[in-house]
């Protein structure tokens, strides 16, 4: 049996492990399971991943389902939410309600065109190509001469018409705003409810007519009790918005303070959709008071990282399993203290797992992402410590609302991969943070008399740029410190090799390196005959010209043919470089109508450790790996004129952002966001490299 096949049963095996303890429909809901899933390299696993969502949702009514989806969605779980709304929808393709939560989901993952297709079937319109956009669209008139607006659910046309404000966001046709309030306002004409009312009035703002707007949010406050009675979260926020539009804006805030009150029993999603709604209506030019904001305050997302418990051959204690308790409650009590409720952390023994163990008794959902397989995690990071931690290990893996792997491949001792993974999950958590419009927060269990280590607690903390948010518990508290020297011999607190299974290639492994990389190649060139080839000798004058002036600072790049192959050291540099890449080719294709179509670059990146090694032909340095592979891979199956990137380096790619924007807030300067992107879906790579979340990457 291969290596290769061995990691992906054991991935399939903790899929397994995983799904078997989700016994409630309450944990379904908002669980995003997704162990192994940016590296399937088994077939049978993607066919086993499927039969578990056709499980999951079988004996669902259809009711339940669009609830599932909803949920999903709001929890920024958008890979489950779209494979359970497709399914379902493929199941029942004539539920309204359904193909509306398919459509939402759609649009949320980037898919505007599949999602407005889906809408004007709901709606039984056949769109027309608009001139001015060149885009096939409905008008106005159009839907108010439809049966849809006379016969539809009410509940089905808000829906739709929270599709179309949506869609607003990403196409900026002010023909989507005006769709969305018709739909709105008829929803509303038939069933009264807050919701509806208030964003046909919001709808009505955006469009021109501030007298509609006061009137419908006039109506809206009438549809709540007197205040102080009791209403939902809901309600309460809905009237908070309506008394803002009214220029009352002493009473939203006592609105929305008499909602928090209530939010006990609601989940953070309606917060954070009710705080969406303010950033929403801010960045479309109404005046948001601060305190608003303020009072809706989001869950906390924190980011982990901590010492494991003692190896048995280091040679100075630094985290003894005695003081295990009392770590465990400055843990909790530091939690409890932000409000944490999202965490994202590694498992080794010791902090890591008393992290996600003391954060999951307080309600908390998290996210463990491991650095490396997972049969070399375990025997690095966890088995040392005893048959106890091994068995919470497991528990936790099949509690987590998510398990992933920054690296899908071994060890081999290179502890850089402790560092890689540590800049996916800050990526993650910062990704994560800006759906919930927050930021996260660091919580470190760290020893302040060692120094920085890659991947270690304090390479972790020496990296983070924003002190505001950073939480450190001092192992140094917890001991005995008379007789202390000033500072901890990392030498004395590294495992000793005798005590751990290197085999004759581990050892003889050179190190790695993380780096982000670019392939690209153009569209359309192996099919260029002889008379088209001097015009495309001058095409790659012109391209390599314009390359040149870029000014990106790359490490490496390689040309052969069509194809393109560039190195740098941050995910930045080569995000600048590939999109900048991207526009030359766009542009220079539009000059040579001679060929039989215009020439389009298709683009992938990706970011991983890599060998760095003399390469013995042409005695140069080169980069090698699987994660080479990978990015090379991505690149055949990225739409044509497309910038594609993988997760990870979407991680990395909003770590290194916040970490620019945070250098630019101390100096007192405007950071302008640069980029934006867009949920893909998973994509099977190309010659059967297996599966890889993707993202869209484009200008902001």
């Amino acid at each position: 049996m291969t290596e290769e096949t061995e990691n992906g049963k054991e991935s399939k095996n903790i899929s397994s492990q995983i799904e078997k303890n989700n016994d409630s429909i309450a944990e379904k809901k908002t669980k995003e399971i997704s162990t192994a899933i940016s590296f399937v390299e088994d077939d049978e696993l993607e066919d086993a991943e499927d039969e578990e969502d056709e499980s999951e949702t079988a004996n669902k009514t259809c009711d339940a389902v669009e609830a599932q989806i909803k949920t999903l969605i709001g929890t920024g779980h958008m890979f489950k939410a779209h494979v359970i709304a497709k399914k379902a929808f493929q199941k029942h393709p004539e539920n309204a309600n359904l193909a509306q939560a398919y459509a939402l989901v759609l649009l949320k993952t980037g898919a505007l065109e599949e999602s407005k297709k889906l809408v004007y079937q709901i709606l039984g319109i056949v769109p027309q190509k608009d001139d001015a956009t060149d885009a096939m669209m409905i008008t106005v008139e159009d839907l108010l001469t439809c049966k849809f607006l006379t016969q539809g659910c009410p509940e089905v046309m808000a829906n739709i018409g929270h599709i179309f404000k949506e869609s607003w966001k990403y196409s900026h046709h002010c023909r989507d705003l005006e769709i969305s309030r018709e739909l709105y306002m008829a929803s509303f004409r038939k069933n009264k409810t807050t919701r509806t009312g208030i964003n046909a009035a919001w709808l009505s703002w955006l469009t021109g007519d501030d007298a509609m707007a006061k009137q419908l949010a006039t109506e809206v406050l009438k549809l709540l009790p007197q205040f102080g009675l009791e209403s939902s979260f809901s309600d309460l926020t809905n009237g908070a918005e309506a008394q803002l539009l009214l220029g009352r804006e002493d009473d939203a805030c006592r609105f929305y303070e008499e909602a928090m009150k209530q939010s006990a029993n609601e989940n953070y999603i309606s917060i954070v959709t009710a705080r969406q709604q303010l950033y929403f209506l801010k960045e479309a030019g109404f005046k948001v008071p601060h305190e608003t904001l303020e009072i809706l305050a989001p869950p906390t997302i924190v980011v982990f990282t901590g010492h494991a418990i003692d190896h048995p051959s280091f040679q100075i204690s630094l985290f003894p399993q005695e003081i295990e308790e009392d770590v465990k409650r400055v843990i909790t009590e530091k939690l409890q203290s932000i409000n944490a409720k999202i965490g994202y952390s590694s498992a080794s023994c010791g902090a890591d797992i008393i992290f996600i163990e003391a954060l999951q008794s307080l309600g908390g959902e998290i996210n463990i992402i491991l650095p490396f397989a997972i049969s070399d995690f375990i025997e690095n990071n966890v088995r040392h410590a005893g048959p106890r931690w091994e068995k919470r290990f497991e528990r936790i893996l099949e509690s987590a609302h998510s398990v992933s792997f920054s690296c899908e491949d071994r060890y081999l001792g290179h502890d850089m991969l402790y560092r890689f993974s540590n800049h996916v999950m800050h990526g993650s958590a910062v990704m994560r943070g800006k759906f919930l419009t927050t930021e996260p927060h660091l919580m470190a269990v760290w020893h302040s008399r060692t120094d920085s280590a890659p991947g270690g607690p304090a390479d972790f903390i020496d990296r983070w740029t924003n002190i505001s948010t950073l939480h450190l518990i001092d192992l140094d508290e917890f001991g005995e410190t008379e007789n202390a020297v000033e500072k901890i011999d990392l030498s004395l607190i590294q495992p000793q090799k005798s005590s751990l299974a290197f085999d004759p290639f581990i050892s003889q492994s050179p190190d790695r390196i993380i780096k982000s990389m670019m392939f690209s190649d153009l569209s359309g060139y192996s099919k260029l005959q002889d008379e088209h080839i001097p015009s495309f000798l001058d095409f790659l004058e012109k391209l390599n010209a314009a390359i040149e002036k870029v000014g990106v600072s790359l490490e490496s790049l390689n040309t052969w043919g069509d194809a393109v192959f560039a190195v740098a050291g941050s995910a930045i540099k080569i995000a600048d470089f590939g999109l900048q890449y991207c526009d030359i080719i766009e542009s220079l294709g539009k000059k040579y109508p001679e060929f039989p179509f215009p020439i389009k670059a298709r683009i992938s990146l990706h970011s991983g450790p890599v060998f760095l090694a003399q390469d013995p032909f042409i005695k140069k340095v080169n980069f090698y790996g699987g994660h080479i592979n990978r990015a090379a891979r991505l690149e055949p199956v990225t739409a044509v004129g497309q910038v594609y990137a993988t997760q990870q380096f979407i991680a990395l790619l909003y770590g290194e952002t916040n970490d620019e924007r945070n250098e630019y807030i101390q100096k007192g300067l405007k950071y302008y966001e640069k980029y934006s992107t867009e949920y893909v879906g998973v994509v099977s790579l190309a010659k059967s490299f297996g599966q890889q979340e993707v993202y869209h990457l484009r200008w902001k």
